[in-house]
């Protein structure tokens, strides 16, 4: 009897991209671009992008017991297991955003202490014990895929300091609709979205999203409750974030949403989002981040802005990305990371405990 899950090495899963690795060099030379423009105004290298750092929390993620078959898979096939995190909150563009300004949000999550199965993707992997997983408070993304991804960094590095004509470029394009979708995104406190990973990742023997849905009802309550406005400060998402880790905790469901019909479900494509009601997304772990932590000390931001390293690609073969977008993510992280170290004269670490973590 066939599976109703799709397997992640199946046939069509990954269609061949013309020209990919020329395009991935494109865009890693793109992206430095847009770094050396960040640094002539600031005189400080950031990643190329999810440049603003809003908060960096430590916690827990814990898998669930007794999964079933489906879901008991990679790092989350040990019933139970609980491992230490950090969450860097940022906001999404490649310069420092006004916090008034609407736009997509994201983080990166590093869970440590993870010791298989399976093998790692890369030796940073190996040496750290870590899994990272990305994500963003819109369940698509509106790079769609790598040849979408050049055409769109090709742009926004043109118009680096130039909103208007970023903005006129976008509007002749067909998928002009899609570019600007993020900027009609709610602009509310972090702790209140739902992340997505937006791409797909290997599951084990399947293919999944994944995402964090927070569940305390507090929390929940911000998304009507703290609203971003005109009249807000422009660091507004730092202030609430520093001020909410002072006398509240948060919690996570960490989610997957498996494919089961790649029609319906594309890999490649990620601005097509897969159907939450047709294919839901099942719990496989608890995100705890407890109250009482300093999320935007000074030592904490800049050692992971100016220290840390976070690569999808260094994790467990378990949860190999999938798709175009995915595969780009593999050089273009380390070219960022690379420009980062030159222009500040500073070293990343391959971090292996969360207690290197101020």
């Amino acid at each position: 009897m066939p599976s109703k899950y799709v397997a992640w090495n199946a046939e069509g899963v990954e269609p061949t991209i013309p020209d990919e690795a020329a395009k991935i060099k494109q865009i890693e030379s793109l992206i430095n671009k847009m770094q050396k423009h960040n640094f002539s105004h600031h005189r400080h290298g950031f990643r190329g992008t999810h440049v603003k750092t809003q908060a960096i929390v430590k916690g827990s993620i814990t898998v669930l017991p007794d999964l079933p078959a489906h879901l008991s898979q990679g790092m989350f096939s040990k019933g139970g297991k609980q491992y230490p995190l950090a969450i860097r909150y940022a906001n999404e563009p490649s310069f420092l955003q006004d916090d008034r300004a609407p736009g997509p949000r994201g983080c990166g999550l590093k869970a440590f202490g993870v010791d298989g199965p399976g093998d790692f993707m890369h030796d940073a992997g190996e040496q750290t014990r870590t899994q990272d997983f990305t994500f963003n408070n819109a369940p698509l993304l509106e790079l769609t895929d790598l040849p979408t991804t050049v055409e769109i960094f090709e742009i926004r590095e043109r118009n680096f300091d130039d909103g208007d004509g970023l903005k006129a470029e976008l509007e002749k394009r067909r998928d002009r609709d899609l570019q600007f979708a993020p900027a009609g995104l709610p602009n509310q406190h972090f702790m209140s979205y739902t992340m997505y990973s937006q791409s797909a990742y290997r599951y084990g023997d399947w293919i999944a999203k994944h995402a964090l849905f927070p569940t305390g009802k507090f929390q929940q309550d911000l998304a009507s409750r703290a609203q971003v406005t005109e009249q807000s400060n422009r660091e507004q998402h730092s202030q609430w974030m520093r001020e909410y880790f002072e006398s509240h905790d948060a919690e996570f469901d960490f989610r997957v949403q498996l494919c089961r019909d790649l029609s319906e479900q594309n890999v490649e494509d990620c601005s097509r989002a897969w159907d939450e009601e047709k294919y839901p997304f099942e719990t496989v772990a608890k995100v705890v981040l407890p109250r009482g932590q300093d999320v935007f000390d000074s030592n904490r931001r800049a050692f992971w802005d100016n220290h840390m390293k976070l690569n999808v690609w260094y994790g467990l073969e378990a949860h190999r990305p999938l798709g175009s977008v995915n595969r780009l993510r593999k050089s273009v992280y380390e070219a960022s990371v690379q420009k980062r170290e030159e222009l500040n004269a500073t070293k990343a670490h391959l971090v292996t405990t969360i207690d290197d973590i101020p």
